[in-house]
């Protein structure tokens, strides 16, 4: 009897229509349910790298962005919608179009829209604010409320890619969301391509801080050099060297400190991993040189920092406590 009282699924809790119209505006949806239909609709939502990801299984349902003045949901991120089965009708004044299965389209909220759910349809959704496609170099608005993705084979491949991603909401960890979600950011230029123009020449800023992202991203990778960082910025290794150094900083000398500090992390955490495991972790070529790094940076091989960290007596150096402030900042 409970499930035909509440027959929809919210991130795994049963909800009624007042429910599920509830909980669709806490993400900034305003839902509207066509009296007739009385199917099952759920919803999965999650985080991943500051953007939301999802999966809707959806029917008898138009949806719209709630305005500024109905709803707290900020307005300043792009919608990447990806139907997996059914279809979807998305309409503004007058323009509409009719999204089927594989195909993507890309809508921008500050825009008013509206996107009707005749039939039963699976839907990903990945929603990312604008100011991360601004530091990727990516211009902040469109011109309409909605634009389709033309299908290519590379288009296919990150929508397979999203797909993938928005599948682990609430299978996979959080710190491998947010790995994914850095890799999906990365990718999006393949699908905005075609929709918004890229914006002009990029600040020395700019690249020092994606060229940071990148070295983030591959801290366990020992092969990694400045040729591969460029390539993943999309510069030259040259203007990836004057953007670092006017932070006062080089590609491998912050890789080694990103590596350094994490090892620290690992040693501190887990101390039951074996050093040789550690150095893997961090990039590091050995075990030998893993430890002869570690030391010229804290003064202690690995073991006996991971010892002085399970010591009852631990205390946290002030060297280390200023890197890991670093680190956070």
């Amino acid at each position: 009897m409970d499930a035909l009282v509440r027959p929809h699924i919210w991130c795994g809790t049963p909800v009624d229509r007042r429910g599920w119209i509830e909980a669709m505006s806490t993400i900034g949806l305003s839902c509207r349910f066509d009296p007739l239909h009385a199917g099952r609709s759920t919803a999965a939502y999650g985080r991943a790298a500051d953007m939301l990801i999802g999966q809707l299984d959806i029917a008898g349902q138009t949806l719209s962005p709630m305005s500024r003045a109905a709803g707290q949901w900020p307005t300043r991120e792009i919608r990447l919608k990806v139907v997996r089965s059914g279809s979807m009708l998305i309409e503004q004044k007058g323009h509409a179009l009719a999204v089927g299965p594989g195909e993507i389209v890309v809508a921008d909220p500050s825009f008013h829209y509206v996107a009707s759910f005749r039939e039963p349809t699976q839907l990903s959704i990945v929603r990312i604010p604008k100011p991360l496609l601004h530091d990727r170099g990516w211009a902040h608005h469109f011109h309409r409320a909605f634009e389709p993705v033309p299908i290519s084979a590379d288009v296919t491949a990150v929508r397979d890619f999203v797909l993938n991603l928005t599948a682990q909401v609430g299978h996979a960890s959080e710190a491998l969301l947010t790995r994914m979600g850095m890799q999906c950011l990365d990718l999006m230029d393949v699908l905005l391509g075609p929709c918004q123009p890229v914006l002009g020449r990029r600040s020395g800023a700019k690249v020092a801080w994606l060229a940071k992202q990148a070295i983030a991203r591959r801290i366990g990778d020992a092969s990694l050099d400045v040729t591969s960082v460029a390539a993943a910025v999309n510069v030259s290794v040259s203007c990836l060297s004057r953007a670092l150094k006017a932070e006062g900083l080089s590609a491998m000398r912050y890789a080694y400190s990103l590596r350094i500090e994490h090892a620290r992390q690992l040693l501190a955490n887990t101390p039951q991993l074996m050093i040789r495991e550690v150095a893997d972790q961090c990039g590091f070529l050995n075990a030998a040189h893993f430890s002869r790094v570690f030391k010229e940076h804290h003064g202690v091989t690995p073991r006996e920092y991971a010892s002085r960290c399970t010591s009852p007596r631990a205390v946290t150096t002030p060297r280390n406590e200023a890197m890991a402030v670093a680190q956070d900042g």
